[in-house]
């Protein structure tokens, strides 16, 4: 069977390789070394596979497809199996997806142009929103083997997953990261001043009170920023 898949490959590499070329994939029970093998002929890729990458796969088209989806389609049925590649310095490395973040890749800080399964570590810095709550919220969105983490120092996250999620977690990142909507509140003091009121919470530890553990550093996110008004004898909060 793999001598087949083989053959297959290098008969369709002259026009494989056409931008308006089409190729019939038909891979069943076929072994993952032999579709690689036919996929690096079909795209012209090179191909580093980790020893580990062992088993079977299943890529059959109905009808000819695009030689530019050949390549995607192997990143599919790859990641099926519990494997994926990683890309760079004009080599693509197959791998067991839970080491797949270790071996390099794609970084991003802006848009990403990449699509399908492919694997990219994307930064994204917030300009409203904590990055640490918002880990809590993207954590379980993450597919397995992959990671977010908060940068809290640039208020970014950091996250390793498959492109096509990244695009959505973008999505909801730009959703949620929005300017807060709540207005100040004006709270009346009748029996103290209002500076002196201010200065004594501020003391206390405000910041603590709205949310942060005592002691720990104050959230950006979360802080009560307290302003006395001497005039009308009240404090905005």
């Amino acid at each position: 069977m793999a001598t087949a898949l083989v053959a297959l490959a290098v008969a369709v590499t002259p026009a494989a390789r056409a931008a308006d070329a089409t190729v019939t994939l038909n891979f069943v029970n076929a072994d993952i070394d032999a579709v690689i093998k036919a996929v690096a002929e079909i795209t012209g890729r090179n191909f580093v596979v980790d020893p580990r990458v062992k088993g079977t796969v299943n890529i059959v088209s109905a009808k000819p497809v695009p030689a530019s989806l050949v390549y995607p389609t192997l990143l599919s049925a790859l990641r099926l199996q519990g494997f994926t590649a990683v890309e760079g310095n004009g080599i693509v490395k197959i791998v067991p997806e839970a080491d797949a973040k270790q071996q390099g890749g794609t970084v991003v800080t802006g848009s990403s142009g990449a699509s399908g399964d492919r694997l990219v570590t994307q930064v994204i810095t917030l300009k409203f929103e904590s990055a640490q709550q918002l880990v809590n919220v993207l954590r379980p969105l993450i597919t397995p083997n992959n990671t977010i983490a908060a940068y809290p120092a640039a208020n970014a996250l950091v996250i390793t997953d498959y492109a096509d999620n990244l695009k959505r977690i973008v999505r909801i990142v730009a959703t949620l990261d929005q300017p807060p909507s709540g207005e100040p509140v004006i709270v009346p003091v009748r029996n103290a001043s209002a500076l002196d009121l201010v200065a004594v919470l501020n003391r206390l530890g405000v910041d603590a009170a709205a949310g942060g553990a005592a002691g720990a550093p104050p959230d950006a996110q979360q802080r009560v920023t307290l302003v006395a008004d001497p005039r009308s004898n009240s404090i905005i909060v």
